[in-house]
């Protein structure tokens, strides 16, 4: 990399910013519109609504963007952001990344705040500076003078109060401050996680928690520490950092949606950290809809955890990468940049290998449960029988964990590139938050401006019609309603016909089986005696010993498994084809109904002399998650069995029992422990086909409940927020009248401040341009 050319583009970076924040300084002073601020709030950052950008909140918060960036760009400093669910292992995974433990875990929330993580060379014992930390200790004071005459009981009704609270709750009382810095992984938890229990017990005694106070980057705790996977590399210009993000709704507040949006925001690159076992998930969607909100102007990336719980029947590395980047992120991020892993597994593997280079030997596992968590995944179930202080086994084992982790790739791929390209990153961050700044700027000024050159009429004739096209919107909407809901009638129609023919293909399938010669050769085969039916259905199945007879029914069960997964793979494939097109095809006659209004509302304003810039907002269906394969897979999930039961027909039971979704149900029925052994296939029969028509059921009615849902909410959200565009352009002319009825003196020198802007705004946008092209670049030849 070349050392002078990055501290030149930085520079230019630098004062593209500078010149941008005195630009949006100017635009401040300008008389502008007051929007009604309870209107748009819901709005806050939907970017088709031009004007919102430029409210008093809105100009904050490009403000606080630039601000933000100028301070990376002194530092040179790669922001990688993590977002993900609490149970989707978050802390776990930020824990593997940096090598060593530097976040707690508990099954809670576990950010409340944002914390960065830097990585400092020579800092091998964390610490953590938390300087802006006056806020934390005025709540403190609040909160003792709500609980000095509170009742603990009630209390402990609306918050549980374990070890860790009542711990915060004696040192409220006390008054004791937080400190300004913490060494150690010990006392870095203790201070997180009372930050963390302060979000709950504010909530719980009706006090705010002030998390506007910490809405700026550098308010925020940062933990110092030397990466591990990162030790000894070369250090070249730039800095990484880890941003942990709050859940979008984190300890039940849901205001962290928007602490969230803004934080991704103001990163150079997100990476997600997702659930394997919750893919499609509600709380999942939440945090796909928070990075989609982004843009593509940050780049993104995916950990997809817990891939240690497949298993034969699930979705494999290639399957997950094409689902998520197809199906759950709309094509928002490359199968490329998704990595399936085991963050627990790499976690674990990295803290035994650390202490066994630091101290030559494991802990005792009674005085650190994580030694029994390790020795269970890299010896497995019966590791008390190992010899734990054996070193060269014990690390060849921690290196076979971390192998099967899978983390060596993105640590190899996202971690390594990261930090020998932290400036590139910092410099792409910040020039792409220039072109969004100015593109947004130069709209919103030419729209402005054009409003102080047409005739004062011709802006009343604009607000008058644009309050025609609101009222002709809403006529719109409920037509719109009936097609859409003709199309969604037809895709569960045609649906409803697929199911019933797979339905019939899994009775044929079970029935041929039964019936054909497979049955009597297993029966051979298993030295059974085969009684038929005279009915011509199946008859029992007859075994002398109980060893023959495990055998038959692991066999037959096998059978069943065969069929069952055919016909999950081919349900889940096809319908998750079929609402694909059904999202495509609403999406459109979305756009279609809405086109004549927004090709009449550009048409007025043309005509007028404005440029209006109007777009669809994304119609979002929630993903049309209709949950065929989750329902597979989990009634026919393995389970263990008590001892007295495995060793009659253990697996046999664990998956049959499972599939019909009935616990109760068991072989037990057709299995009599007598001399002889004796399997009753007919009731078997009859009863696998009842639960495959049972289970169809099922998957009508989820598919029909959850359409029904996300179609709802998806209208919903796309009508509001085309109703906020229309609102936003409105007000903005309205602004202009009032501007025009001021002196003529005051219209003259408004005009000539904005052409000023506007010139200032294109000269920065022109720049940025060249600055993000030549960063590009540079990239490009620092690709391997």
């Amino acid at each position: 990399m070349h050392t002078q050319t990055i501290f030149e583009l930085s520079q230019e970076a630098e004062r593209l910013l500078q010149l941008s924040l005195h630009n949006l300084l100017a635009l401040k002073k300008m008389p502008a519109a007051e929007l009604d601020e309870t209107n748009i709030s819901g709005a806050a950052q939907n970017k088709n609504v031009l004007p919102l950008h430029f409210s008093a909140r809105g100009v904050e918060a490009q403000e606080a963007t630039l601000q933000n960036e100028l301070r990376k760009i002194t530092r040179l400093e790669m922001v990688l952001a993590i977002v993900g669910t609490m149970k989707a292992g978050k802390s776990t995974t930020i824990n593997a990344i940096v090598g060593t433990e530097v976040l707690p875990n508990r099954n809670r929330p576990m950010t409340a705040l944002p914390t960065l993580i830097r990585h400092t060379p020579g800092q091998k014992e964390p610490v953590l500076h938390f300087s802006h930390v006056g806020p934390i200790d005025a709540l403190a004071q609040q909160l003792q003078t709500r609980l000095f005459n509170y009742d603990r009981d009630k209390l402990a009704q609306k918050i549980e109060i374990d070890r860790d609270m009542d711990s915060l709750l004696a040192r409220i009382a006390q008054g004791d401050a937080f400190d300004k810095h913490y060494l150690g992984a010990q006392p870095i938890f203790h201070c997180l996680k009372s930050l963390n229990d302060l979000v709950r017990l504010s909530k719980a005694l009706g006090v705010d928690f002030p998390f506007s106070a910490y809405a700026a980057i550098e308010h925020i705790p940062v933990i110092e520490v030397e990466f591990v996977h990162l030790a000894g590399l070369e250090s070249n210009l730039g800095q990484l950092t880890l941003l942990d993000t709050p859940g979008p709704n984190e300890a039940g507040q849901p205001h962290l949606q928007k602490m969230l949006s803004e934080q991704l925001a103001r990163a150079s690159a997100v990476l997600a950290v997702m659930d394997y076992t919750q893919l499609k998930s509600i709380s999942d969607e939440e945090v796909r809809q928070a990075i989609s909100a982004v843009g593509r102007s940050v780049p993104l990336y995916a950990l997809v955890n817990k891939f240690d719980q497949k298993d034969r029947n699930s979705d494999d590395e290639h399957q997950v990468r094409a689902l998520i980047s197809g199906t759950l992120m709309k094509g928002n991020i490359t199968p490329t940049q998704i990595y399936p892993v085991s963050s627990m597994w790499g976690y674990l593997a990295n803290r035994a290998r650390h202490e066994l280079q630091k101290k030559g030997r494991l802990p005792d596992p009674n005085d650190q449960p994580w030694v029994q968590d390790f020795a269970e995944a890299a010896l497995g179930r019966r590791w008390r029988m190992a010899d734990l202080d054996d070193t060269e086994h014990i690390r060849h084992a921690a290196d076979l964990l971390w192998q099967d982790s899978l983390f060596e790739l993105p640590i190899r791929n996202l971690l390594h590139a990261a930090h020998a390209n932290a400036s590139l990153y910092a410099l792409r961050s910040a020039s792409h938050k220039l072109l969004n700044y100015t593109q947004s700027a130069r709209e919103y000024l030419d729209f402005r401006y054009q409003g102080l050159t047409v005739a004062y009429e011709q802006l009343e004739q604009n607000i008058a019609r644009l309050e025609e096209d609101m009222t002709l919107l809403r006529t719109s909407q409920a037509r719109v309603r009936d097609e859409v809901d003709h199309e969604v009638e037809e895709a569960l129609a045609a649906a409803e016909i697929f199911i019933n023919g797979q339905q019939f293909e899994i009775v044929e399938a079970i029935d041929a089986w039964f019936h054909d010669g497979q049955l009597m050769a297993m029966a051979s085969e298993s030295q059974a005696d085969l009684r038929l039916d005279e009915r011509l259905s199946p008859g029992q199945l007859v075994l002398e010993d109980e060893g023959q007879a495990q055998i038959a029914l692991s066999k037959m069960r096998s059978a069943c498994e065969t069929i069952l997964l055919a016909a999950q793979e081919r349900i889940s494939r096809e319908l998750a084809l079929r609402f694909d097109e059904l999202e495509n095809t609403l999406t459109r006659s979305l756009n279609d109904a809405m086109r004549p209004i927004e090709t009449r509302i550009k048409a007025e304003l043309s005509h007028a002399g404005f440029r209006a810039r109007i777009s669809f907002p994304a119609f979002q269906p929630s993903t049309l998650n209709f949950n065929a394969r989750t329902l597979f897979n989990n009634v026919i999930a393995p389970e263990e069995t008590s001892a007295a039961q495995a060793s009659r027909i253990g697996g046999v039971r664990e998956t049959v029992s499972r599939w019909l979704n009935n616990p109760n149900w068991g072989w037990d029925d057709y299995v009599a422990t007598r001399t002889r052994y004796v399997i009753d296939l007919g009731t078997l029969h009859k009863k696998l086909t009842a639960h495959v028509a049972h289970f169809c059921e099922q998957i009508r009615k989820a598919l029909s409940a959850q359409v029904d849902v996300s179609v709802t909410a998806g209208m919903a959200t796309f009508f509001a927020e085309f109703s906020q565009s229309l609102s936003g352009l409105q007000e903005s002319l309205r602004g202009s009248m009032a501007i025009r009825q001021q002196n003529e003196s005051s219209v003259s020198a408004l005009r000539r401040h904005l052409l000023h802007c506007i010139r200032t705004a294109h000269w920065i946008h022109e720049d940025a341009r060249l600055l993000r092209d030549d960063i590009q670049t540079l990239f490009a030849a620092e690709q391997p």
